[in-house]
């Protein structure tokens, strides 16, 4: 009788982890964009210009990219809670270091351990509720795990604008310190989890990694101040240079730190390159928007929440919305819608929002940062869908962390080019460092939405066939005894009587249930599209047996 309390005890526990896990690595990543304006004219920013703050975020960003690639591997290998736990530890201890420093280079000391507790986390937070959960509810606990950073997501941006007010941008890395404990503690009290027998993956190939992304987006920054000189020319080259060692290394290596055979898969490496533009799209954004609406209501925190929160609650409602249109005509499609909306709203913004004056907020603002929101929503849900199918049903968490790096490539690289650009505008006019930023991102979303028309369209008609053979079922155990036919007619009768019952039966409770399936899966903004969707596929490759059973039936 106490078993099976303790056991649902421990399954809360662990989607209460897990969903954590999520929600505080996307709170942290939103903090970060609200303390790099606040941090502009504090000590711990004395000589610095406004690109070199960005390496606030690009800190983060560059090692969680870096690591995801390896970490699911080195959570079946270590243990995924015992990961999980060292990726807790060190994303909490990163976060009070980060509230405690008066250097900034300890701080981006700080930021990095974050990133690389963040990459530990991701993963082992994903398996551990693979693994916790039996079949039947798996796909609503993932739908739950997905909506927890919309949410988290939503709750800083309506109150990034107070937090800062009197405490500075330490208040920002606050909640990562307080709610990173409370959640360790949780965690030691999960249970272990089967750890596999194997070699780790390449430490030298993630290396090489870490150095060419931190090559390449040092270059970016550093472009406004070298120009087009030897050095800007050096730094490019050692960055490509370490990015090709790196992928001639993992062909070779028995474990490697890249995944080459998804990325020789074309639909993958389509989906991929998707990823990226989606860092490349969302997160410059993200950092913009806080510092322009600072900008423009420096004493209003009401306003700047107001003016921020459209964007997280747009993603969050796509997601739920984008999750079932996924499901039902495949991402393709979804890409160009979600594509097409950041594209308006970024035309918008641009013709209406930059201009002198404070910002409309009612009029411009506030409209047109809910349909970037929903574009964003939408991108997301519909290119994690892409990526997990063209990996397949065999290398799924391989093809789902290869294409979350991706993403935070396109997000390291994106934060630089966006703090080059404020202070080196490609437009002119009343805001043109604002402008040259709003301007990428929307060359990047339609990039994106002709991208997404090069991928393979869904069947969303095949399923159906599966369901025709099931009414002739019973026919076949008619005919596979025709002397008892013709013997005995009054079972004859009778024996078509008693299916119709069975069905009914089990109907009634599955209504329910379904229904409530239904709604937990229109929660799920990535792995529920991908698992329905490739649920449909093996239905798919499961229905072409059935055919010939009926033809037996008839030639019997």
């Amino acid at each position: 009788m106490t078993a099976l309390p303790a056991q649902r005890g421990r399954t809360a526990l662990t989607l209460l982890v897990c969903m954590g896990v999520m929600a505080l690595s996307m709170a942290d990543s939103i903090g970060a964009t609200f303390a790099v304006p606040v941090m502009t004219n504090t000590t711990i920013a004395i000589g610095l210009e406004r690109t070199d703050l960005q390496w606030v975020i690009t800190a983060f960003a560059v090692p969680y990219a870096a690591l995801l690639p390896t970490a699911g591997r080195i959570a079946d290998l270590v243990g995924h809670r015992r990961l999980l736990v060292l990726g807790l530890g060190a994303f909490t201890a990163g976060a009070a270091v980060a509230i405690t420093v008066n250097s900034f280079p300890l701080l981006l000391a700080a930021r990095a351990i974050q990133g690389v507790g963040t990459a530990a986390m991701v993963p082992s937070s994903l398996a551990l509720m693979l693994a916790g959960f039996p079949d039947e509810r798996r796909a609503a606990a993932i739908g739950a795990w997905s909506a927890a950073p919309g949410l988290s997501g939503a709750l800083m941006h309506a109150a990034g604008g107070w937090l800062g007010q009197d405490l500075g941008w330490r208040a920002y890395f606050m909640p990562s310190a307080i709610v990173g404990a409370l959640l360790l503690c949780a965690a030691l009290a999960l249970p272990h989890t089967k750890r596999l027998a194997g070699r780790l993956p390449d430490p030298f190939g993630t290396a090489l990694l870490f150095g060419s992304l931190s090559m390449i987006v040092w270059a970016i920054v550093q472009s406004p101040t070298w120009g087009w000189s030897t050095q800007l020319a050096a730094a490019l080259g050692t960055g490509l240079v370490l990015l090709l060692v790196a992928v001639r290394r993992s062909s070779n290596h028995p474990v490697p730190a890249l995944e080459l055979g998804l990325w020789r898969t074309p639909m993958f490496a389509l989906a991929g390159l998707l990823s990226v533009l989606y860092g490349l799209i969302a997160f410059p954004m993200l950092v913009m928007a806080p510092m322009y609406l600072r900008d423009m209501w420096p004493d209003d925190p009401a306003l700047l929440g107001a003016g921020l929160a459209p964007i997280s609650l747009g993603v969050l409602v796509s997601g739920l919305i984008s999750g079932q249109l996924t499901k039902k005509h495949g991402p393709r499609p979804v890409i160009y819608t979600g594509a097409l909306l950041v594209t308006t709203a970024c035309v918008w913004l641009i013709t209406q929002g930059m201009q002198d004056g404070p910002p409309r907020l009612l009029e411009v603002w506030l409209p047109a940062s809910a349909v970037f929101g929903l574009g964003l929503g939408a991108l997301s849900t519909a290119i994690s869908a892409a990526a997990a199918l063209s990996g397949g049903p065999e290398r799924y968490a391989a093809a789902v962390g290869a294409s979350q790096s991706a993403r935070q490539v396109g997000a390291a690289l994106g934060v630089a080019c966006a703090a080059v650009l404020m202070d080196h505008p490609i437009v002119s006019g009343p805001m043109p460092g604002y402008s040259s930023s709003v301007l990428t991102c929307l060359l990047m979303a339609a990039l994106a939405g002709v991208l997404g028309l090069f991928l393979a369209p869904a069947r969303v008609k095949k399923p159906q066939p599966a369901e025709q053979p099931a009414p002739p079922a019973p026919q076949p155990a008619e005919r596979v005894v025709p002397v008892l036919v013709r013997r005995d007619p009054p079972p004859r009768r009778t024996a078509p009587e008693p299916p119709p019952s069975p069905p009914s039966q089990p109907s009634r409770p599955q209504v329910p249930v379904t229904s409530l399936i239904a709604l937990y899966e229109a929660a799920g903004r990535v792995a529920e599209a991908a698992d329905t969707v490739l649920s449909q596929h093996a239905v798919n490759e499961q229905a072409p047996p059935k055919p010939p059973s009926r033809h037996r039936a008839h030639t019997s």
